[in-house]
């Protein structure tokens, strides 16, 4: 068997593996004593790895196709197209983790918010607010709609449907004020 023909075989090998964890991501689940690293590429901690399923595919089919290129295409021999394929590798693997890395960072940074951020924020009581009691606002915060259980600052009762603002959080419990 010549380097050629393993360059290909990790190429092919590489991109079926990709497809196959692409399409049924559990497939390239790895544990790893105390931590575990999912198909997606994140650590239980919530942080993408350099040790996924997608960048170990991308990092094997890169080297396919860098050792392909060099050895059929450039004709070299093994010294210059193992390290052609290495580099290429180690380059589309980093890449790939790179963008997972932005990806993930993106989209879980939206995905959570404190209460305390809703200070301000306009909501619309939907369940009454009796004197002195406690009611239901609902409200939207980082594109989803929440609900937290609301008091009047002033004490009076409000009634359901009333838009209100936010103007202070303890605990669980938001303080609303009718919004003038």
């Amino acid at each position: 068997m010549t380097i050629g023909i393993l360059y290909i075989g990790l190429l092919g090998g590489g991109l079926v593996f990709a497809l196959i964890s692409g399409l049924a991501g559990w497939i390239s689940d790895i544990d790893g004593g105390e931590i575990h690293v999912d198909s997606t590429g994140h650590l239980d901690a919530g942080h993408p790895s350099p040790i996924s399923g997608t960048v170990v595919a991308t990092f094997v089919t890169g080297f396919g196709a860098g050792g392909t290129l060099a050895h059929y295409l450039l004709d070299w021999p093994l010294a210059g197209s193992l390290p052609t394929a290495v580099g290429t590798g180690l380059v589309m693997g980093a890449a790939a983790f790179g963008i997972l890395e932005l990806l993930f960072r993106k989209t879980e940074a939206g995905a959570e918010f404190a209460v305390e951020e809703s200070v301000g924020r306009e909501g619309e009581v939907i369940t009454p607010i009796p004197a002195g009691g406690m009611g239901e606002v609902a409200y939207f915060a980082r594109g989803q709609r929440e609900m937290g259980a609301a008091r009047a600052t002033d004490g009076e009762a409000i009634p359901r449907g009333t838009l209100v603002v936010i103007e202070q959080v303890s605990g669980p419990t938001l303080f609303v004020r009718r919004k003038s």
